[in-house]
């Protein structure tokens, strides 16, 4: 519990729970069975019922995007500014607060099934806090985080509520090249890493890009390229 508050930046070598070790397979079934149990229990709701557990993912989501905010304010605030929630998975976020608002909009569904369910997966399967204790605050709120999406997608989708169509693959591709375009902009002016579109951060997959490309902005385009198949395989 020593380092329980401390982020990846901060924590000494030899903490972390590591990739595909029993701890982070220990949370992979946690995952699984949080985001199975709410299929389940979403297919089977009324439709009132249904809108209320969206709203609750939704809210906790946002919730505890602020919580980690202000943890990391006042834990590390000369990190805050690399931490501002402006991941993909933040913005699948974004989407899924609109969503639960306005379910019958047509512009986010296919989005969320295609780009950024394969994003939440990813992160669960390769994430990013594996340099930290499994029993950390950052572990715990990357694995919630990422389960909430993961859920609230699979459900809606599980539910008959989301179709998708080769058209809708298309139209998440250039949505994906589209927001990796303004946040690579924004990472090269201020200097940041948002998206990973720079800097791999350690993480074996994207590692991987980064050894096949060479680095630099072969490596961002190889990156959108990447999450170009992972539609496709999804799809």
């Amino acid at each position: 519990m020593k380092h329980f508050w401390t982020l990846r930046e901060n924590i000494p070598e030899g903490y972390g729970y590591g990739q595909f070790s029993a701890a982070h397979f220990i949370w992979l079934a946690v995952s699984a069975l949080f985001v199975a149990v709410t299929a389940i229990v979403y297919k089977g709701a009324d439709p009132e019922s249904r809108i209320l557990i969206l709203r609750i993912i939704a809210g906790a989501l946002l919730i505890s995007e602020v919580i980690k905010m202000i943890v990391i304010r006042i834990t590390a605030p000369d990190l805050v500014l690399e931490y501002l929630p402006l991941e993909l998975c933040s913005f699948a976020g974004y989407s899924i607060i609109l969503d639960s608002i306005w379910p019958a909009n047509t512009f986010l569904p296919q989005m969320m099934l295609t780009l950024f369910l394969p994003a939440a997966i990813m992160a669960v399967l390769f994430p990013t806090t594996s340099s930290l204790p499994a029993i950390s605050y950052y572990t715990f709120h990357s694995f919630f985080f990422h389960d909430l999406i993961i859920a609230y997608i699979i459900a809606r989708f599980a539910s008959g509520e989301i179709t998708v169509t080769y058209a809708g693959v298309w139209s998440s591709i250039l949505k994906c090249i589209c927001l990796a375009a303004v946040m690579y902009v924004i990472d090269v002016i201020f200097e940041r890493n948002f998206m990973f579109l720079r800097v791999t951060y350690d993480n074996p997959m994207l590692e991987v890009i980064w050894k096949k490309t060479g680095g630099g902005f072969a490596y961002t385009a190889g990156l959108v390229c990447f999450c170009a198949v992972m539609i496709h395989v999804f799809f």
